[in-house]
């Protein structure tokens, strides 16, 4: 006789003690500007979904004269604010742990994390959350992702590229 052990996920082994198993079903998970929601009907609305980033590392500069003098102008508004992310679940009874992750692909590091715990006793409702986050750290261009994990498996992902910005050079006069 062989044996044959394969890894088991920390869901598998909950199942097999008798434990609830129900893992939460992802419909929607993005990154987005801004979560708003209606006072009357309680619809959310998701303004400025994204998912890519642009970074420049050195901010350009002009040099301008005036009044005799060169002045340096260094050209603002290049860096985003802090999004949401909306978060859509179904299938979700009883009171289930979740962990938000934002991680760097190039070596699966783990930039920022939120720990949360959703509660609802009807697994056929839709569970909606909107978590402010803090500006989106980008050390480097690459590919980064948003995961949401339940109980150390991930449930779903959405993929962040950041890529270089292109500033135009600015027209001199002359």
């Amino acid at each position: 006789m062989v044996d044959v052990s394969f890894p088991v996920s920390a869901t598998a082994k909950a199942c097999a003690l008798g434990e609830k198993c129900l893992k939460p079903v992802l419909q929607a998970l993005l990154l987005a500007d801004h979560v708003y929601q209606d006072a009357g009907s309680g619809k959310r609305i998701v303004a400025g979904i994204f998912s890519r980033l642009l970074i420049k590392a050195k901010l350009p500069t002009a040099e301008i004269e005036h009044g005799g003098q060169k002045k340096q102008i260094a050209f603002g508004g290049l860096h985003a604010g802090s999004p949401y992310a909306y978060i859509s679940l179904t299938d979700v009874f009883g009171s289930v742990p979740l962990s938000l992750r934002y991680v760097d692909l190039y070596d699966n590091t783990v930039l920022l994390q939120c720990d949360v715990t959703v509660e609802c006793q009807d697994r056929l409702a839709t569970v909606e959350l909107t978590l402010p986050m803090p500006p989106l750290p980008t050390p480097h261009t690459g590919v980064y992702a948003l995961e949401l994990v339940c109980k150390d498996e991930p449930i779903g992902a959405l993929r962040v590229v950041v890529d270089e910005m292109t500033i135009p050079e600015q027209p001199t006069d002359g």
